[in-house]
C-alpha cells in the first residue's frame, strides 16, 4: 500500500513540475535542460540533482529575471509540503535559502 501512496505523490509531483513547464512555455521560456533531466531521471529525482548542488540552476535566474519565481522548483517545492518527504533537510533548506536570497519568502 505504501508503495502505492509514494508512486502517486511521485506523480502528482511529476505532474505540478510539468505544468509548471506549460505555464513557462505559454510565457516565452521553454526550460529545456529540466524537461530532459526530468525524461531521464523522473522529477522527483531531477529535483534532487538540482537542489543538491549549491550553483543556482539557469531556470531558476530565467524565471527570477522574468518575474515569476512562482514557477520556479524551489518555490513549487516550497508550496507543496506534501513533497517535502522526498528531499533532505539540507536539500529543502537549499530550496528555501535560494528563495529567500531573492525575496521570494
Amino acid at each position: 500500500m505504501a508503495t502505492n501512496v509514494n508512486a502517486a505523490l511521485e506523480l502528482a509531483f511529476h505532474e505540478g513540475c510539468m505544468s509548471d513547464v506549460e505555464t513557462c512555455r505559454s510565457l516565452g521560456y521553454y526550460p529545456r535542460a529540466f524537461v530532459q533531466m526530468v525524461n531521464e531521471h523522473g522529477a522527483v529525482q531531477a529535483a534532487r540533482r538540482l537542489l543538491s548542488d549549491s550553483h543556482w540552476p539557469d531556470g531558476f535566474t530565467r524565471l527570477w529575471e522574468m518575474g515569476h519565481l512562482e514557477l520556479t522548483l524551489e518555490a513549487y517545492i516550497h508550496n507543496h509540503p506534501e513533497f517535502h518527504e522526498f528531499f533532505t533537510p539540507q536539500q529543502l533548506a537549499e530550496c528555501d535559502d535560494r528563495l529567500t536570497q531573492v525575496g521570494y519568502i
